[in-house]
């Protein structure tokens, strides 16, 4: 099968703390700080899992990504997701008034590297933005990512700074960023659809 991408939900959340824990070495995100991600109003996490049975593919489709992203006889909003189906997750944060978006937690197991859903994540979270007409994609990474930073850039972004102890272990982040196009018959969401609340900081975006 297949591994189908759609919005986290609540049920999520063991697997996304043990992929959390798999993943990193340090400065893991908390049960409780995953749980204020997929619940907040003002960001879109996206996760994709490995389906146990027949189903259909699911990519989302431009103009309609969040619709695209729940197809029919996939997983169901209320269901549990098993820990071994989920293969990684994607945050992106929006801010009131901005056309700019931020990719805050990027996030494919280990297990699951090499089979190019890495790529056909963070696709569909740049479409996340351009649907909130957003006009820039921001990131940070850490400096010593090398296969997160080579994804980045084939997929567009490109380095315009370096922060210094970014990280716990006192590790550096590249600042990356991308310019969006936004179609035409695409408009900017209102503010109202956005709304600023929560964590006051941006975190890693580094592990591909």
């Amino acid at each position: 099968m297949t591994p189908i991408l759609r919005p986290a939900i609540r049920a999520d959340l063991d697997a996304l703390v043990e992929l959390e824990e798999v993943s990193f070495d340090s400065d893991w995100f908390s049960r409780r700080q995953l749980s204020h991600l997929i619940l907040r109003a003002n960001a879109r996490t996206l996760v994709i899992i490995q389906p146990e049975g027949d189903g259909p593919d699911a990519l989302p489709a431009a103009g309609n990504a969040m619709a695209a992203l729940w197809p029919a006889g996939s997983v169901a909003q209320d269901d549990a997701t098993p820990l071994r189906s989920v293969l990684g997750y994607g945050t992106v944060l929006f801010r009131r008034n901005s056309r700019r978006a931020r990719l805050y937690s990027f996030c494919l197991h280990p297990e699951a590297r090499g089979r190019g859903l890495a790529q056909r994540l963070l696709i569909a979270l740049e479409q996340l933005a351009i649907e909130q007409g957003c006009e820039q994609f921001d990131l940070e990474v850490h400096t010593g990512n090398g296969a997160a930073i080579t994804l980045y850039e084939r997929h567009g972004f490109a380095r315009n700074g370096r922060l210094r102890d970014y990280y716990a272990d006192g590790a550096a982040a590249w600042k990356m960023r991308k310019s969006l196009v936004i179609p035409s018959s695409n408009p900017p969401a209102s503010s109202s659809d956005v709304r600023a609340e929560g964590i006051s900081t941006w975190g890693d975006a580094g592990a591909a």
